[in-house]
């Protein structure tokens, strides 16, 4: 809750914190939540941080070791309030280590007229490589619309095939 002016009705059990988030939702107001795959799960699926006045969501993807893996950032492009998946983050850890020590991450930026650049940070080696696409792609699977309060299902979707095949190629 952040000291918000919620804080102390949920903290006494007058209000839950789906209420406070779907208040935020309704008032244009910034709200995040998880995504679990069940009760009994060690750690959620993504969790999701909607920024409406910033024209902003994002997803977070968690691995099995409670390690953000992927970054899904969206941004409103239409006045529909149409969202398009401008950046991907990917983050690869070192093999057979549950740390957070990465091997590599990749930050991939998409434009709504099919191009895309990334670039490839090694920390370890202190370098960067920039790759850029040398070919337009169909982008039309990296727009989302705008999601209801309690409808994330096309934000929170995880396979998006062109993306598939761009993190592919990228991964060495």
């Amino acid at each position: 809750m952040n000291n918000t002016k919620f804080e102390k009705k949920v903290e006494k059990g007058q209000l839950t914190s789906e209420e406070v988030a779907r208040y935020n939702h309704e008032h244009l107001l910034r709200y995040e939540f998880c995504v679990l795959q069940s009760e009994q799960s060690l750690y959620p699926d993504c969790y999701v941080t909607i920024v409406p006045r910033n024209k902003h969501v994002g997803v977070h993807f968690i691995d099995n070791e409670n390690r953000e893996y992927l970054t899904y950032l969206f941004h409103e492009v239409k006045e529909d309030r149409t969202l398009f998946l401008r950046e991907v983050w990917f983050m690869q850890y070192i093999a057979g280590n549950s740390s957070e020590d990465e091997e590599y991450r990749i930050h991939f930026v998409f434009d709504q007229d099919g191009n895309y650049a990334a670039r490839k940070y090694i920390d370890s080696k202190r370098k960067y490589e920039d790759y850029k696409g040398n070919q337009t792609l169909d982008f039309s699977g990296l727009y989302e619309k705008y999601p209801e309060f309690g409808q994330y299902q096309g934000i929170i979707q995880l396979e998006r095939p062109v993306l598939i095949d761009i993190i592919s190629g990228h991964k060495q």
